[in-house]
């Protein structure tokens, strides 16, 4: 693991510092976990938001995706 020294303003150093004391773990061990946290957020795909509401709704048509039919009028 390779180390980096940061700057950060005199308030966000100041609540980093109370963060990392009300959790008990070091700073550096806080800012990691914050960025693989905010990592984490970045990757999310629209299908990952929504994978709980896929196939969620019955339409009762089979080939709704597939017939052309059925996207008539789509997104006006």
């Amino acid at each position: 693991m390779k180390t980096l020294t940061m700057k950060l303003p005199d308030g966000l150093l100041g609540w980093l510092e109370a963060e990392a004391k009300r959790a008990r773990q070091p700073k550096s061990a806080l800012v990691r976990q914050i960025l693989q946290q905010h990592q984490q957020r970045q990757r999310r795909s629209a299908l990952d938001l929504a994978a709980d509401l896929c196939g969620c709704v019955q339409s009762g048509l089979r080939d709704l995706a597939r017939n052309k039919k059925h996207l008539k009028g789509f997104g006006r």
